[in-house]
């Protein structure tokens, strides 16, 4: 068995580096990010609250904003 551990120094904004870390392939070994914001419909995360819920999707849309096309 591989283990997967993301580790996320402190100091790090913490949603915004699971973002990243999924976009980038580094989350979840099944998940390939090409490109298409759709594909992320297929991941199911789960936070605590409905604010940490915008505050991801605001992590994931700064995330692709900055990624050339």
């Amino acid at each position: 068995m591989n283990a997967r551990i993301l580790s996320i120094p402190p100091g790090r904004p913490f949603l915004t580096t699971v973002a990243e870390a999924l976009l980038d392939d580094r989350l979840v070994p099944s998940f390939r990010y090409d490109g298409a914001p759709l594909a992320l419909a297929d991941v199911t995360i789960y936070v605590p609250t409905r604010r940490a819920a915008r505050a991801l999707a605001s992590a994931f849309a700064a995330a692709i904003g900055t990624r050339s096309s």
